[in-house]
């Protein structure tokens, strides 16, 4: 239990001070990975809620964005919001936002999903934009801007 608390201390420390370091993406680099590791059970669960109809759009002004309770962690920066969107075939696209721009300005996202369309886009992306799109694992991929 102590040993938890000094590493999770331990992480808030390091993600505060990279924070600071603008010069190269390698700050930013990091960030993502932690962010990655440390939430991906969390988010696993909440794809879950999801697909049991537990947790749905609830955001007056758009049918896909998701206000996740409090008594969730922050899992989407920029509102804890997530976006749900799915087919006819109920197979998902969830967004979790890394950073969230808001206007014109690209986003960086963790993406998940069970759709062949969204998959092609995705791989398309990457393949065009490697250094800002990569597939993380089967039905995971980081995607930058739209």
């Amino acid at each position: 239990m102590f040993n938890q608390r000094i590493l999770k201390l331990a992480v808030v420390l390091i993600l505060f001070s990279l924070t600071f370091f603008k010069a190269n993406h390698i700050p930013q680099m990091l960030i993502e990975q932690m962010d990655w590791y440390l939430l991906f059970k969390k988010r696993t669960h909440i794809i879950e809620q999801v697909k049991n109809k537990e947790l749905q759009p609830n955001v007056t002004y758009n049918g896909f964005m998701c206000e996740l309770p409090f008594e969730f962690p922050i899992v989407s920066n920029g509102g804890n919001d997530i976006a749900i969107y799915y087919n006819d075939k109920k197979q998902y696209t969830i967004l979790f936002f890394v950073f969230r721009n808001f206007f014109e300005a690209p986003s960086t996202k963790i993406i998940y999903t069970e759709n062949p369309e969204n998959m092609n886009y995705f791989e398309e992306k990457t393949k065009r934009n490697p250094d800002d799109n990569w597939k993380i694992k089967e039905n995971w991929y980081r995607i930058y801007g739209d």
